[in-house]
């Protein structure tokens, strides 16, 4: 049975009516034009399988103006909200953000949101996940491609936040008697965690001077290609904990995509290496999660113990215990590391 997600992107679009689809630039309109849509997704019929997209979905969008023969406002993003909370309300499920990594096509976002609805969700905790799928090319070009794609990852902030935006008006116009009230998770994996930090500083020009509204039961922050210093500076991602009812910090040292990022590129130390640069003054309710011991996945060249979050049996474990609000130091198969302030996972 096909698995559906959702998705917001500001990509070109490259497809047709009747069968619409995304590519590696951005959308003829700018970096900050959204679309919205949703997706389905054929799950593997074995282990070792792959997901795969069976058919997408954009949802029609109309505005009234130069140009433009439409007589009232059609916006896409009201649909898709609207179906999301029409599906949490019925089903009692969460809802889980993604914002993808280095050189992901859209359709590899799309299937990884598959994969992370299928094994993030339990019969008794099911959720809805969508993705902003920002434009990384999804090619492994050397010296090329990872600073065009981290250059894409700054520039769609705009639209990140615009996206964010539109969701707490939707919050807003619908009022509490509308809300399916369950919670709003997000996951941020590799290169989407600079995208989020630049995203974050979009929204606190929104609110000057202002605490941030508190959206996010959790804030995941997956083998994050980010400074380790972010969590401590305010043009970073030191306000990111105000989003949020806690921020998860999941790092491994030896991630070797990250190595890479911080010894070719020119990068600081990452936040996914080596956990947060100090532990002085960090929030409490930031927990670190070191994955040293349960980062190898196969086929191991190409994923450079990097993608964990979603192929570790151990993590997704993890993961889930999380979702299922299981206090930190209650979760199975974790070591507590005192004077990391850390918990480490245990390999099984």
């Amino acid at each position: 049975m096909p698995i559906t997600v959702y998705y917001a992107t500001n990509r070109n679009e490259t497809g047709t009516a009747a069968k619409p689809s995304f590519g590696p630039n951005f959308h003829a309109k700018g970096p900050h034009y959204l679309r919205f849509g949703s997706a389905d997704v054929e799950p593997p019929t074995k282990p070792s399988g792959d997901y795969k997209v069976k058919s997408v979905y954009l949802a029609p969008e109309s505005l009234p103006g130069a140009g433009s023969k439409a007589k009232k406002s059609v916006l896409g993003s009201r649909e898709i909200f609207d179906e999301l909370r029409k599906n949490m309300k019925a089903d009692k499920s969460d809802l889980l953000l993604l914002i993808h990594g280095f050189a992901c096509e859209f359709t590899a976002a799309l299937e990884r949101a598959a994969q992370l609805k299928q094994d993030y969700g339990t019969a008794g905790r099911p959720l809805e996940v969508a993705v902003f799928s920002w434009p990384a090319d999804g090619e492994m070009i050397p010296e090329v491609s990872y600073y065009q794609d981290r250059d894409d990852a700054k520039a769609s902030a705009t639209a990140i936040a615009r996206a964010f935006l539109k969701m707490l008006d939707y919050f807003r116009v619908i009022g509490p008697s509308q809300f399916c009230w369950q919670h709003l998770h997000m996951v941020a994996h590799s290169m989407g965690n600079y995208t989020l930090r630049h995203a974050l500083q979009e929204i606190i020009g929104q609110y000057p001077g202002r605490t941030l509204p508190r959206v996010f039961q959790n804030i995941f922050l997956m083998a994050a290609d980010e400074d380790n210093d972010t969590l401590e500076l305010d043009h970073k991602m030191a306000r990111l904990p105000e989003l949020a009812e806690a921020v998860q910090v999941y790092y491994s040292s030896s991630d070797r995509a990250l190595t890479i990022s911080d010894t070719t590129k020119g990068n600081p130390d990452r936040l996914g290496s080596t956990g947060p640069r100090t532990l002085t003054n960090l929030p409490h309710k930031i927990t670190l999660v070191d994955c040293r011991n349960v980062d190898e996945t196969k086929p191991e060249l190409s994923d450079s113990r990097h993608q964990y979050y979603r192929k570790r049996p151990e993590v997704v474990a993890d993961v889930r215990q999380v979702l299922a609000g299981m206090p930190p130091d209650r979760i199975p198969n974790r070591i507590f590391i005192p004077e990391k302030r850390s918990y480490r996972i245990s390999a099984r």
